[in-house]
């Protein structure tokens, strides 16, 4: 009766350590970001429900030498600003390439369409990939 026993609690232990060790194998990793999904051509998402039609729209180029064009309702006229990656999901915008401190964004969502930036202050930008 005794061995029974035993082999019932090294069996129910083995199943334990099997279902903890699965678990661990199923959870979510820190995903790493396709830095190069960054590089072109993405409109600004304004928070409104409804698009007002004076409203203007800011289109963002992201180039792959670090330089960012703004442009106001996609016209050729543009202002220069910069980026650098701080770290795997952390982006440093700066207002000149000769600035040493810029506002930092968590990379919250990068895909192919999508990019979501959050500041310090949980402030959120949504931008959309521009066609």
């Amino acid at each position: 009766m005794n061995k029974l026993f035993i082999g019932l609690l090294i069996v129910a232990a083995g199943a334990g350590v099997f279902f903890l060790l699965n678990k661990k194998k199923n959870e979510p990793t820190a995903t790493t970001i396709n830095k190069e999904m960054l590089v072109g051509k993405w409109k600004a998402v304004a928070e409104q429900t409804v698009r007002d039609s004076a409203q203007p729209i800011y289109y963002y180029e992201f180039q792959q030498t670090g330089a960012v064009l703004r442009s106001l309702n996609d016209s050729a006229i543009a202002d220069t600003s910069h980026y650098e990656w701080s770290n795997t999901k952390e982006l440093v915008w700066k207002e000149s390439i000769a600035d040493s401190i810029g506002k930092t964004y968590s990379v919250v969502q990068l895909t192919k369409d999508s990019l979501q930036l959050q500041s310090k202050d949980s402030t959120t930008a949504l931008f959309i990939k521009a066609k």
